[in-house]
């Protein structure tokens, strides 16, 4: 798998960044692309920076990251009616990894955790980094909550708990 191959299963799967760990050992090296585990809510609210219940107010544009790979990055503008973990701004523009169905409409479908696709009107918790080239920064993971209310109790009691994500080998 090349490194471009592999961090567009990354970047599809909900996470647009990456760590390359070196071994220490002379000769040839050991790398490896390692993402944050948010197969759990309490990991994703221990492991991200920035956490926040936003609403989508428009779609920006679709960027193709490679020609020969199917998706790229949806921009989206959000506003953040409240911030969880981190304090950016009021508003931002956020990218988000997609694929393309078979009738060429967006889809998150076979991210490897909860990555919902993010649309206009609805609202999300979201965990996302700040910088990159995607407006203000890039989504890690999406959670629809049509419940405010309840989502910041939910998510406050998994900030407050700081729950730790077994290691990965080689991270």
């Amino acid at each position: 798998m090349t490194a471009s191959m592999a961090f567009a299963v990354l970047a599809g799967a909900g996470w647009g960044g990456y760590t390359l760990w070196h071994d220490g050992s002379p000769g040839p090296q050991t790398h490896a692309l390692c993402a944050p585990d948010f197969s759990r809510a309490a990991y994703v609210a221990t492991e991200s920076a920035y956490l926040s219940l936003v609403t989508v107010t428009g779609e920006g544009d679709f960027l193709e990251e490679e020609a020969d790979e199917p998706g790229g990055v949806q921009t989206v503008h959000v506003r953040v009616d409240k911030n969880l973990k981190g304090a950016p701004g009021r508003t931002l523009e956020l990218g988000q990894s997609v694929g393309l169905d078979r009738a060429g409409a967006y889809t998150t479908t076979g991210a490897t955790h909860t990555y919902h696709l993010l649309r206009p009107g609805k609202q999300y918790v979201i965990s996302y980094y700040l910088g990159g080239s995607y407006g203000d920064g890039y989504v890690l993971y999406s959670k629809a909550e049509p419940r405010a209310d309840r989502a910041v109790r939910q998510w406050s009691r998994h900030i407050a708990a700081r729950a730790a994500a077994p290691s990965q080998a080689g991270c």
